[in-house]
């Protein structure tokens, strides 16, 4: 059944942790709310995740299985569907096409991205810098294309160009340190190679 609506980004976190294990909602709560870094940048609350694991349900992406308790209520286990998981890759590996949206939504895509490994996340970030680009050239447009007697236009046009110059460079800078990181890792792992 086609979908009426796109999920929201918090839908998609809660793809993102499903896609990691099946789970129940208590604990995909806890999850969020408690000691996972994503509890960084997203924040929800239990009767709105409930809510939220439902429309996913009734859309497909989700199903739930009944496990029985003994010494606890029957809860509901949650696991990704073939559609749900094509869903999520299809959100995690694809940039951000408005600049407010690289605050909360792009960050969550960086958590998932990590998670899946250095490739993931570095294609992500090249993507996102390439649509940054983009940006950047058609505010330069922009003021290029006002005269000097349009002050308020072009002071928005320099706003928004040096806001996305500014993610360009923090996106430059978690590339580097992810790569970084990367040669570390692997500096590391050919020490302990030699010494066994």
């Amino acid at each position: 059944m086609p979908r009426q609506q796109a999920p929201l980004s918090l839908e998609y976190i809660l793809l993102g942790f499903l896609e990691q294990k099946p789970i129940h909602g208590y604990d995909l709560y806890k999850q969020i709310s408690g000691f996972e870094p994503i509890s960084l940048v997203w924040r929800v609350k239990q009767s709105q995740l409930y809510a939220l694991l439902e429309r996913l349900e009734d859309d497909g992406l989700i199903l739930s299985t009944v496990i029985p308790g003994e010494s606890h209520p029957n809860r509901n286990q949650y696991h990704l569907t073939s559609i749900g998981r094509q869903t999520f890759y299809a959100w995690r590996n694809s940039p951000v096409q408005h600049g407010r949206d690289i605050r909360m939504e792009f960050l969550a895509k960086i958590y998932f991205a990590l998670l899946a490994g250095p490739e993931t996340v570095l294609d992500l970030i090249e993507e996102q810098k390439a649509v940054c680009y983009e940006w950047l050239s058609q505010f330069h447009n922009d003021l290029m294309n006002t005269s000097e007697n349009q002050i308020y236009e072009r002071i928005v046009f320099q706003y928004r160009a040096s806001q996305v110059q500014t993610i360009i460079e923090w996106l430059e800078s978690t590339r580097k340190e992810i790569g970084n990181q990367l040669r570390s890792v692997s500096a590391k792992k050919q020490n302990s190679a030699k010494t066994s």
